[in-house]
């Protein structure tokens, strides 16, 4: 599975008095003053209301791409993950999680229905949104199943290539074609067209612009959290 990063940290070692400013001088430290990559603490609160830990969100941008970093604090003390060992549960994990919901539902709330292909419409199914890219071998896979999935839940499906030019005009075929479509077989048809592995783009069918709207489209939801694809999430999730 094909991964977006702009920067990968272990934030591990202690940390004086770890303020916002602190934590930002940490992490400046660990990826050595990279040149136009900024540092932010956006979120900062206790683990619970028992609890004198802090969890701490931290954004890492290049001015296209962000990342959210979860860490935690506890007097001088930095630690990049906690157990809790009676609930068996990862509070990194649970946050960045949170994280990842709330950042996708301001963004997917806002979208444009055009650039959601919506497949299935049974209201007493539940809907599963899915981010995924036409030349990802694994969102093939997810697409070579979607007859089995449709018959358990509807399927909106918002296409974020992690492949560069040439899956970003695949995607402007797929919408342009989808938007023409006058069932659910014919998306799943005009989806497989440009999804098949010896499919070659004609260069002229696609201009710069659209290539363009494509890039804006998928960058949004990368730096909203969508790390990989294909990304699944149910609907019900990105409405609370």
């Amino acid at each position: 599975m094909k991964k977006i990063v702009v920067v990968s940290l272990v934030a591990a070692s202690a940390a004086f008095g770890a303020s916002d400013a602190q934590i930002m001088e940490f992490y400046n430290a660990m990826i050595g003053g990279k040149q136009g990559v900024s540092i932010t603490v956006s979120d900062r609160q206790k683990v619970s209301d028992k609890s004198d830990i802090e969890v701490v969100t931290v954004t890492i941008s290049d001015g296209k791409n962000s990342q959210h970093d979860v860490v935690f604090t506890k007097g001088d003390f930095l630690f990049p993950e906690i157990f809790d060992l009676k609930e068996h549960k990862s509070y990194s994990r649970d946050f960045q999680q949170k994280i990842t919901v709330k950042n996708l539902a301001a963004v997917y709330n806002k979208e444009d229905k055009k650039n959601i292909i919506s497949l299935g419409n049974d209201s007493k199914k539940p809907t599963i949104v899915v981010f995924s890219d036409p030349e990802c071998p694994y969102c093939r896979a997810e697409l070579d199943k979607i007859e089995s999935t449709l018959k358990e839940s509807n399927v909106q499906i918002i296409l974020t290539p992690v492949h560069d030019t040439t899956a970003l005009q695949k995607s402007f075929l797929v919408y342009k074609d989808v938007a023409a479509a006058k069932s659910d077989s014919e998306k799943i048809k005009a989806l497989r067209k440009y999804f098949a592995p010896d499919y070659t783009v004609d260069q002229k069918a696609v201009s710069e612009d659209e290539v363009k709207k494509m890039d804006e489209l998928r960058t949004k939801y990368l730096a909203a959290g969508v790390r990989s694809v294909p990304f699944i999430i149910n609907l019900e999730e990105l409405k609370k």
